[in-house]
């Protein structure tokens, strides 16, 4: 006579495999990451096919449609970019004729960003589509759940900026040497 069939595991309370990762699909950050980059993938079309710009360079155009006169090392934070992309998407939008950059008197090496007409033309022709695939996407939550998502992701925020200020036992990056940093 065969065995009984073992009896089936309980399904794990919500929450557990984020509480308790067993896998990659079970970590926060990899599915974060795999969310961005299937919705993602949309706004890259709409960007790249419909306007010929880059997601980067779509997210200083937000940033600059909020801030105008931004510095780029501001933006560069507020973006949470490194100098060196951020240099190259504005070199990519002035040549493409989207910002201004515009020198402060008195130090020539210091500027402030803007975006030109034909920037905020874009900026307000792309953003109304952007925002209704965010709103695609939320479409099937509650508004209690929206909520309850607006103010979680607040508080991660806040959590991932303290986890950077203090983790200082985390090695940094060294990308332009190679990758490791090796004394």
């Amino acid at each position: 006579m065969p065995a009984p069939a073992p009896a089936p595991h309980p399904p794990a309370a919500p929450g557990h495999r984020l509480a308790h990762p067993q896998a990659a699909n079970d970590l926060l950050m990899y599915r974060l990451n795999r969310l961005i980059a299937v919705a993602g993938s949309l706004v890259v079309r709409l960007c790249e096919g419909g306007y010929g710009i880059t997601r980067r360079e779509w997210g200083l155009m937000m940033m600059l449609a909020q801030h105008p006169g931004m510095p780029p090392a501001e933006l560069a934070q507020r973006l949470g970019l490194d100098r060196a992309r951020t240099s190259r998407a504005i070199t990519s939008l002035l040549a493409k004729k989207l910002i201004t950059r515009d020198a402060m008197p008195g130090d020539r090496r210091q500027a402030r960003l803007s975006l030109t007409a034909a920037g905020q033309t874009v900026h307000d022709e792309l953003f109304p589509q952007v925002k209704a695939l965010n709103q695609e996407l939320l479409a099937g939550l509650s508004a209690e759940a929206v909520a309850g998502l607006d103010q979680t992701l607040a508080d991660m925020q806040q959590r991932a900026e303290t986890l950077v200020a203090t983790r200082t036992d985390v090695p940094r990056t060294y990308r332009l040497r190679g990758g490791r940093h090796v004394d």
